[in-house]
Parts: structure tokens; C-alpha cells; sequence
């Protein structure tokens, strides 16, 4: 008998889908996307679809596993665990509990994988990273601006007149915004792509603006300056609702279009042009992407273009707003584990893009053991060379996931985590909508996988830990805790949510009441805060990072629809495609389809070469996301850092490339 259950998907993505499950036998024989979810709509991307193949593939561990003389074997979950505690309590007592590094990510996405952090807290402490590696810099920025990043619902966007797609390829990485895109040029609004390169979604659309990398600022303000001299601002708006125009105007006054020209390689006609058309419309809306403050200055480019919404009143409207981020429902969550403080003696943070520099550098304590959950940082932190070579020196390293990663072959005991469609919990994205999905277990995992959850709840009762004393006691009792507000609003009961979602009608248009959660309860163009923190209290343009003579290229490593991060590379074996113009080509000698090296300041590839006009001059694309065994894009990226944020700089990297065949 065939039954159906409904399951989040647990991706890192903007669209957070809702699956429905089909199971007969404890199999499950179709996934597809639940047709009544206001997001998913009954469609999901082949990302999801691939989930069903990767959950019953051959290669997936099913069993805890040891390394002895380089090999793994087979151990049961009682003898790990008891070697795990044995380990901990020894380097506790010896260094203190900063010797563990604590580093966990959102490969998982379900609030049960916040465990480790908590287990790691009761502990007394750990090292553990800080900011992200994908997208914290816009999220300062909009903390700094409007007190809370928070974004319209996806479908807001039927109501634009005008949309800029700044910095976004939705037809790779969201496709069900891509859809309503689709749909909102059917009804008559007007597309307008700005980005460095021309991606499948710049083809798509009416308009694509090629702006310079790192240079999206320098647009924004410019856009700004040209609206303020010719009085296209919303003053009413202005003077009720945000703080530091006067200042803001002032410093942006010389900005002008000409001078953007220059910087952005934009022709001034063109970006008066795009003033005048955002300016004017009654609706207009812009929806950031996560490429666009991934560089130095990256933090302010977004802020730049939040002032764009600011100065035309922009923002709290219907068709509206500068979308970076939709931080509505997570305020709404408790923590269930308040009293942890007693015990969190004490906490040593470094930034995730910063990880080889860190346990190159850390001596007191020096890192004795590796704890890894929900990500595979050896193939995705900036410079692996680095962070791969002094993470093999760790003493003790523990890992899980479901394959064999380029970070669990480096792992002493690797554990194999439970699916999605193995337990129950619940998911919410920060991306892109206000939803909560409830997601219920569909099938038994195999015998010897057991959920992290449950895994650190029997570690902390084998090490003396009283788990009770964490704030909850088990995953349901955690779940419940956590949402119980949610559940409060929605008159749900705990015990009959896991055929539902959850959804913020209200915050569908944000910032609907013109309150902002900054000090001053209005936008603050001049943040104070930002002052304090060390950055400009003004959006300011920051000159773009330079290439040099030996490495020439700025390298651009963005997303492939084929997978999300690292995870769909595991069943490829070819080599990475680098992509240049044809310009750029004929500059170094290269031609289509050739086999080269691309070589930075910290390692070099083997890749095959792709003459496309869609990349700007003198940068090189790669997709990120293929392993060691291909040649992984993060050899090449230096660990450079964002304006704020402590977010991961990869696209300051610069590059050459060499014809090898």
C-alpha cells in the first residue's frame, strides 16, 4: 500500500520546497512538490528530485566507520561513541575545551542540526567559526540600514512594474522566483538583469546591464546621485522614515553617472536611464543575489542599492523593496536551552572563510580534535590547500554525513547522518519567504543510521552530561520548544502540524508599518552601529581588489543549477569547465575546448577551457562545487574577507591561465 507524507527540503536554497512523499515498503518510490505549498507550488528543481537517488545510493554510509592504517572499518555506534567521549574528557582536561573545533553548516537545514552547538555548549566551549562563507555581508549590511533583513513574499513580485535582478540567477538557484519572473513580464512588468556576467537568467529577460565585478556600488550610487540632483526623491517619505539624508546626499553628490562610467564600465546614458526608470515607476522592486558581496567591499554594494529603495520611498510598499534576506519567522523561535550559559565556560570564534589561517595559527589552545556536522568545509572554504593541510594534523576528527566527502577521507571516526526523509523536524529559510515547513519522517533508516540528534542526546548520557539539563528532552521535546510561539499564532497543535506549513501573511509585504528594528526605529542611511563597528556610518563605494601582472583574471565561482554546493560532484568524474571570453582568449593564446591549468597565489587546476561571451572582460568562471578528484574551484580562492560581516571574499581571487594541451 502506497502512503504519502509531506517533507521539507532540506537544502541550503532560497525556495525551502515542501515535498510530497510517496513510501510503499519502506521505500520511497516518488517525490514531487506539494501542489497547495505557497512557494513550491507543486514543482520542484532537480536538485530535489536527485535527493530520492543520492537517499538509496549504493556509495551512501550506512554504517559507523574508524580509520586504522588508512583504512576505514566498520564500528558499531556504542564503540564510537565510547572513543569519542574517551578523546573529549581527555583533551578537555589536558588543553580546555577551545582544543575542539566546533564547525557546523547548513548542508542540513533543519533546526535538530543546531545540536552540535548546543552539545559543544554544555561541554564548556569550543572553537567554533563565525559570519558564513555565502552571504553574512548583506546580511550586516541590511542589519546596519533597516534593523532586520527581511524580504517581500515571493509573490509580491506580480505586483512590480519594474524588477532588477541585481547580482541573481534565479533560473540556476531559485526556480520557482524564476517562474513568477516569468510570469510578471506576462503581466507587463519590465526585467531588468544586472550583473558581470550574462546567465541564463540575463538571457531570459528584456535588459541585461554588465556591471564590472565588485562595482555594484559604484552603480547604486551614482543611480542615487542622479535621483537626488534631478528631485526624484519621495521626501515625505524621507522625512518620516529615514535618518541621515542630509549626510547621505552630501557624500554622493560628486558620484555622478559620468564618474560611474568609468568604475562600472556602464555608459553614463545607460545608468541615468535606469535612474530615471526605477525612480519613476509606481512599483518597483530589486531582488539581491549573494554573488554581489562576496568581495571586500560587499557589504556596502548592498547597502548602496538599499539606499536606492530608501531615497524613492521604496520600501514597506506593495511591488517593492530591496530583497536580500527574509529574517521574519526565526525571531519568533525560543531557545529551549537558556541556562547553558552556567556551563559555556568559554568560546574561541574565527571566521568560516578564515579556517586554514585558524588552525594554522591556534596555539592556545592549539586545535586537538574536529567535530563536523551539516557541511564539507574542505571543499568549500576559500584556500583548502591551507585548510586541508593542518586540519589532517588534528589529533582526533570526527565527521558526519552521508559519503564519503573530501572532508570525511580526512575524518579518524566518520558517522553516517540520517536523511531528511528519516526523522521528523522542521525547516525555515532565511532567504526568501516567510514559511515554515513541518517535515514528517517517511521511512525507517537503515539499522546502524541514527539521527545527530539523538546521536550527541546518548553521547552527553555516556560523558555524564545530564541532557536534561540542556532545556529539553528529546527531538520532540526540542521541536516543540522551539516553535511553541509559531504555534501560539497559528492556533496549531503540536501534535497534528506535521501535515501543515506555516506561513507570516503578515509580513508578506515588509516592512508594511514603516518600523524598523534600528535604534532610531527609522531606515538609517548613517548607522551609528555601522560607526561603532569600525565600517562607514555612510554607504560608501570601496574600490574594487586589483589583478596584477603575474594573475591578471579576477575568478568568479558561482552556483550551477546541477547541484547544490559540493553535493551533486560526488557522481561526476569530468574536469572543471573554466569559461573566458573570446577577448580574453585571443589575449592569452587559448582556444576552445583546450586543456589548461588556472593557477593563482595558492594552487592551480587542470580544467578544459570554454570560449563564452557571457563572461565580462578579463575574469575567468568557474563553477564551484566540484571535488578533490576533479579539482576542486577552492585551491584556487584566497581567504580574503568582506567590509563586515566576516563573510567569505571568494571573488577577490585573481588567476591566470595556462594552455597545457
Amino acid at each position: 500500500m502506497v502512503k504519502q507524507v509531506f517533507s521539507s527540503c532540506p537544502m541550503d536554497c532560497f525556495d525551502l520546497c515542501r515535498f510530497r512523499v510517496s513510501v510503499e515498503n519502506n521505500r520511497i518510490i516518488k517525490i514531487e512538490g506539494d501542489p497547495h505549498h505557497p512557494v513550491t507550488k507543486g514543482f520542484i528543481c532537480r536538485k530535489g528530485k536527485k535527493l530520492v537517488s543520492r537517499f538509496s545510493h549504493p556509495d551512501r554510509l550506512v554504517h559507523p566507520l574508524m580509520k586504522k592504517n588508512n583504512t576505514f572499518v566498520e564500528i558499531s555506534h556504542d564503540h564510537a561513541m565510547d572513543i569519542i567521549a574517551e578523546k573529549l574528557l581527555s583533551i578537555r582536561e589536558d588543553y580546555g575545551s577551545e582544543a575542539v573545533l566546533n564547525y557546523v553548516s547548513d548542508g542540513y537545514g533543519g533546526l535538530k542540526n543546531n545540536i552540535q552547538n548546543i552539545f559543544f555548549d554544555w561541554f564548556g566551549g569550543s572553537s567554533k567559526p563565525v559570519g558564513s562563507l555565502c552571504w553574512a555581508a548583506g546580511i550586516a549590511a541590511q542589519t546596519y540600514d533597516f534593523g532586520i533583513p527581511r524580504g517581500h513574499f515571493p509573490d509580491d513580485v506580480l505586483n512590480s512594474d519594474l524588477v532588477l535582478v541585481w547580482g541573481r540567477n534565479p533560473k540556476f538557484t531559485s526556480i520557482h522566483f524564476y517562474s513568477l519572473l516569468k510570469q510578471a513580464r506576462k503581466n507587463g512588468a519590465r526585467i531588468i538583469v544586472i550583473d558581470p556576467v550574462k546567465s541564463a537568467t540575463a538571457e531570459a529577460f528584456d535588459c541585461h546591464i554588465r556591471v564590472r565585478p565588485s562595482c555594484d556600488g559604484a552603480l547604486a550610487l551614482a543611480m542615487c546621485s542622479f535621483i537626488i540632483k534631478n528631485g526624484l526623491c519621495d521626501n515625505e517619505f524621507i522625512k518620516d522614515h529615514v535618518v541621515g539624508f542630509n549626510r547621505f546626499k552630501a557624500s554622493v553628490a560628486e558620484f555622478t553617472p559620468e564618474k560611474a562610467e568609468g568604475i562600472t564600465g556602464i555608459e553614463k546614458k545607460t545608468i541615468e536611464q535606469l535612474a530615471l526608470d526605477y525612480a519613476r515607476a509606481d512599483k518597483a522592486s530589486i531582488y539581491i543575489g549573494y554573488g554581489m558581496q562576496r568581495y571586500y567591499n560587499g557589504g556596502n554594494n548592498v547597502r548602496c542599492i538599499d539606499a536606492l529603495g530608501a531615497v524613492t520611498g521604496k520600501i514597506g510598499r506593495k511591488g517593492c523593496g530591496v530583497n536580500y534576506a527574509a529574517k521574519s519567522i526565526y525571531p519568533l523561535l525560543t531557545r529551549p536551552e537558556p541556562e547553558a550559559g552556567r556551563v559555556l565556560k568559554s568560546r574561541r570564534v574565527f571566521a568560516y572563510g578564515e579556517l586554514g589561517r585558524f588552525l594554522r595559527n591556534a596555539q592556545d589552545p592549539p586545535v586537538k580534535a574536529a567535530f563536523v556536522a551539516g557541511g564539507n568545509p574542505l571543499n568549500q572554504v576559500p584556500d583548502i590547500g591551507t585548510a586541508a593541510k593542518y586540519f589532517e594534523r588534528i589529533e582526533f576528527k570526527v565527521v558526519f554525513d552521508h559519503f564519503m566527502t573530501d572532508t570525511a577521507k580526512y575524518a579518524d571516526i566518520v558517522i553516517p547522518a540520517a536523511s531528511v526523509f528519516e526523522q521528523d523536524d522542521i525547516f525555515i529559510t532565511s532567504m526568501y519567504s516567510p514559511v515554515l515547513n513541518f517535515s514528517k519522517k517517511a521511512v525507517d533508516p537503515p539499522a546502524e543510521v541514527i539521527p545527530e540528534f539523538e546521536f550527541y542526546m546518548m553521547l552527553a548520557r555516556k560523558m555524564g552530561m545530564d541532557p536534561g539539563g540542556f532545556g529539553f528532552t528529546d527531538s520532540r521535546d526540542y521541536l516543540e520548544k522551539t516553535v511553541r510561539p509559531v504555534l501560539e499564532l497559528s492556533g496549531i497543535d503540536f501534535d497534528h502540524l506535521y501535515d501543515r506549513y506555516f506561513f507570516m501573511e503578515d509580513h508578506g509585504i515588509a516592512f508594511r508599518d514603516k518600523k524598523f528594528e534600528t535604534p532610531s526605529g527609522r531606515i538609517e542611511l548613517y548607522s551609528k552601529q555601522a560607526l561603532r563597528d569600525g565600517v562607514s556610518p555612510l554607504p560608501c563605494f570601496i574600490e574594487p581588489a586589483k589583478a596584477n601582472e603575474k594573475f591578471p583574471l579576477r575568478l568568479l565561482t558561482c552556483h550551477t543549477d546541477k547541484s547544490m554546493h559540493s553535493q551533486g560532484f560526488m557522481f561526476s568524474d569530468e574536469k572543471p569547465v573554466v569559461r573566458v571570453n573570446n577577448k580574453t582568449a585571443l589575449e592569452f593564446g587559448l582556444e576552445n575546448r583546450s586543456d589548461v591549468r588556472v593557477e593563482s597565489e595558492s594552487s592551480g587546476i587542470e580544467a578544459c577551457l570554454i570560449i563564452d561571451d557571457a563572461v565580462c572582460d578579463d575574469t575567468a568562471f568557474i563553477y564551484q562545487g566540484y571535488w578533490h578528484k576533479n579539482g576542486a574551484v577552492n585551491f584556487l580562492t584566497r581567504a580574503a574577507l568582506s567590509d563586515m560581516g566576516n563573510q567569505a571574499a571568494y571573488y577577490d581571487t585573481f588567476c591566470t591561465i595556462v594552455k597545457t594541451g
